[in-house]
């Protein structure tokens, strides 16, 4: 599935009340659910790598989806903000400045 395809799809499944200052507090929120779910398996161990697996493909679509808002919110695309993505990170790796800090290093 192409980002702007899924971004079109899933967004017709947002509540009226999921109005930008949710999408960005979800997404916090989601991040969080895939952080703890990283945590306990480095805690706990991974006792079933499939199962551990899906749950955190399950959380990364949750991500997903708090993403496309946000996007939709700012009247831009995922396919435009993965091409940006790309570009940005091409031409730090081709300047060697893939490590460090900074926006606009």
């Amino acid at each position: 599935m192409e980002f702007n395809d899924y971004q079109h799809k899933v967004l017709q499944f947002r509540s009226e009340t999921a109005d930008a200052m949710y999408a960005v507090i979800g997404l916090s929120g989601e991040v969080g659910e895939l952080h703890s779910l990283i945590a306990k398996g480095i805690r706990d161990g991974v006792k079933d790598e499939a199962e551990f697996e899906k749950n955190v493909k399950k959380e990364l679509g949750d991500v997903l989806w708090f993403i496309a808002a946000i996007a939709d919110d700012f009247e831009t695309s995922l396919d435009e903000i993965a091409e940006m993505n790309y570009y940005k990170l091409k031409d730090r790796f081709e300047r060697g400045t893939i490590k460090g800090e900074g926006n606009d290093r």
